[in-house]
């Protein structure tokens, strides 16, 4: 059904609705008159269906002929509102144009436009003439019932056409709905009710701070398993001035644009904008940046990609709707946020990319938008917090994806949790990224070549005699040497790989112990660690009783040494996991004791057989003698809770002979040895 027979379904505007109109629109305008634009004539309002004899429209504006432009044409023919810039005698000219279809003795009648004219600025000079001649000619707008200096009332809502295939919805300045045209309760298939109107927009507008600005978006509509795309314009109104911000309320237009949309340009839309924001899609973000490049290929640029940490639990914990508000929302901002002429889009998920001119970058600007969309969610468990990776374009012609990539290289160094943080890509950044890579490629490779070695430290008393070692992992490459553990261990946490390396040490460990059994090594334990993300992804009771019975060798030689970190992550099942164990005859240390904020409430409820605490206890404290009467204390409560208490660190005499005043039972660290190969380790002797 074309838009015509719309306006022959709907009837149009009843004359006496038509003149009260322009009698209160006479209050707000400097000219308000109704033309009929086929003929190019204004009309006596009383004379409307006579044949027109008025004066020609277009002389108002000095002309001799039909405006080559004319607004109150295509307001008929598009069945829409559109404005232009005119000039009459040097002053610029706003000039609305809205279709107004009157039904006369119950039928259609000629299509006429209401045109409301308000005087703006002096124009100077024939050049600035031209420009504003030139600008924004017949650009579709919507100004229906309110714009510029109007306030919010009952006689504001009056304005608004009662009928029309435009949906109009009025709210007042808190928000509230106080009008609402026929046609929109008709598009949103709800009864004749504006509670029922402003219960719907707030569950499908995105937010109101996103109305305010005067912005036209496009959003979806479902009903019965249809979808209709509809257009919105908001218009703020002012009580007084704009700048002062006095919002008297705002009038929403909605227009039906589906049909648009399903023809071959609506089908290009959908192809390269998100259905959900109704921005651009990775398809139409990239062909967007290169055709910003190819306009100036000189500039210089950012690629500026967004995350927001732990998105997935939005949806967890408050919903996939709110979820997607807070998507739409950001959708919207983004135009709030940047400026003419930057590209912008949702590529997937929580991730949107943005390419802008370098200059242009504004961080307070861009911190100002986000501390807005934080607000969407206040919550005590979960709060929105931004991560905005750039990437400074120092080459137009490599591909798009690169340079996205590399925004995303730099969020991935990001180890902050404030509302908003930005890292910046350099060149370091891709030579990390290369090693990780480089890491990872070779894992697998090392696993089942037996690259991976374990080195032991020992661990001894005060005399030196050596009671066992914690086995720590080496990679010893067969070209490269021995690979530093920070070069490795850190990318293998990263990418969820370092349960497969710690399953590795443990055979080793447990292969080892197996190797000693009839000889004089036969008394050395050793120790192995559990790192959170083993206890993520290995069920650890069946591993380490399977490493066990594999090799026949005593449980309480082999050491479970987990960090008070991963205990605090997951205390309930670490305390029966490891209670287990203890049952099993394992014995369970307690690694980097002091660490937390809750050390000594977890060892009220989690028993193990040993406790670490490392020397760095001591080295970050202001207060050493403070700290000394703590680790005094600490060491006392251990042992009174029948605990073995090792220090590990110890790299100075001054230090051994601290802790062994204050009752320490074991140590570990440089001054005794670094760690080293087991063949070292049995060369010791037992004694260091």
């Amino acid at each position: 059904m074309s838009k015509r027979k719309d306006y022959n379904r709907y009837m149009g505007i009843k004359l006496k609705e038509l003149k009260k109109y322009i009698r209160n629109m006479q209050g707000m305008y400097d000219v308000v008159r109704l033309v009929e634009p086929d003929t190019c004539k204004v009309l006596d309002v009383n004379k409307v269906g006579e044949e027109a004899t008025g004066e020609k429209c277009y002389t108002v504006w000095g002309k001799s002929e039909r405006c080559e432009n004319c607004s109150s044409f295509q307001a008929c023919i598009r069945n829409r509102v559109q404005e232009k810039i005119e000039i009459r005698d040097g002053i610029e000219c706003h000039v609305i144009s809205i279709p107004a279809p009157l039904e006369l003795d119950g039928a259609p009648s000629s299509n006429y436009a209401i045109e409301l004219v308000t005087l703006g600025n002096k124009v100077l000079n024939p050049e600035e003439q031209m420009e504003y001649e030139l600008k924004r000619i017949n650009e579709d707008a919507l100004y229906v019932s309110m714009v510029g200096d109007k306030e919010a009332s009952d006689e504001v809502i009056s304005k608004a056409f009662l009928d029309s295939v435009i949906g109009i919805v009025c709210l007042d300045e808190n928000f509230k709905c106080i009008y609402a045209n026929k046609q929109a309760f008709r598009m949103f298939h709800i009864p004749n009710g504006l509670a029922e109107m402003q219960e719907f927009l707030s569950d499908w507008l995105i937010a109101d701070s996103s109305i305010r600005s005067g912005h036209v978006t496009s959003q979806f509509y479902k009903r019965d398993g249809k979808e209709y795309l509809y257009e919105i314009h908001s218009m703020p109104a002012y009580k007084h001035k704009p700048e002062l911000e006095k919002l008297a309320g705002i009038c929403l237009a909605f227009m039906d644009i589906t049909d648009e949309a399903m023809n071959v340009g609506g089908a290009k839309f959908r192809e390269t904008h998100d259905l959900l924001t109704g921005i651009y899609n990775q398809e139409g973000l990239v062909k967007a940046v290169k055709a910003k490049i190819s306009e100036a290929p000189d500039e210089k640029y950012y690629c500026i990609s967004s995350n927001i940490k732990q998105f997935k639990l939005v949806n967890q914990l408050f919903g996939m709707e709110k979820g997607d508000d807070i998507l739409k929302y950001i959708g919207l901002g983004m135009e709030k946020w940047c400026r003419e002429g930057d590209v912008f889009g949702r590529m997937h998920s929580d991730e949107f990319v943005l390419f802008m001119r370098k200059d242009d970058f504004d961080a307070e600007r861009f911190a100002r938008g986000i501390h807005e969309v934080a607000k969407l969610i206040d919550n005590s468990v979960y709060s929105l917090r931004f991560q905005l990776g750039i990437y400074e374009v120092d080459d137009v012609h490599q591909p798009v994806f690169d340079m996205i990539d590399k925004a995303r290289m730099a969020i991935d160094t990001i180890k902050e949790n404030k509302e908003l943080s930005i890292a910046y890509y350099d060149e370091q950044i891709m030579k990390e990224t290369v090693h990780e890579q480089e890491v990872l490629n070779g894992f697998r490779f090392a696993l089942d070549n037996g690259e991976f070695h374990i080195f032991l430290q020992p661990q001894v008393d005060f005399e030196g005699n050596v009671i066992g070692g914690e086995a720590l992992a080496r990679w010893i490459h067969p070209e490269k040497g021995i690979v530093p553990p920070g070069q490795f261990i850190g990318v293998l946490e990263n990418a969820n790989l370092i349960y497969q390396m710690d399953r590795y040490i443990w055979e080793l460990a447990a292969k080892q112990l197996a190797s000693w059994k009839g000889t004089e090594n036969e008394k050395y334990r050793i120790s192995v660690n559990i790192s959170p993300k083993d206890l993520q992804f290995l069920n650890i009771e069946v591993v380490f009783t399977e490493l066990v019975e594999k090799y026949d060798i005593d449980p309480g030689k082999l050491n479970l040494e987990i960090t008070e970190t991963a205990i605090a992550a997951n205390i309930g099942m670490c305390i029966e996991l490891m209670g287990r164990l203890r049952e099993k005859g394992f014995m369970v240390e307690m690694d980097d004791f002091g660490s937390g904020y809750s050390s000594l409430n977890l060892l009220k409820d989690f028993k193990v057989d040993v406790l670490k605490i490392d020397m760095r206890f001591l080295d970050s404290t202001d207060d050493p003698e403070r700290a000394q009467i703590i680790l005094e204390n600490i060491i006392h409560m251990a042992q009174q809770l029948k605990m073995v208490v090792i220090a590990e660190g110890v790299e100075t005499k001054d230090q051994l002979l601290m802790l062994d005043e204050r009752g320490c039972d074991l140590f570990q660290g440089y001054y005794f040895s670094k760690p080293v190969d087991v063949e070292t380790f049995e060369k010791f002797g037992g004694k260091i």
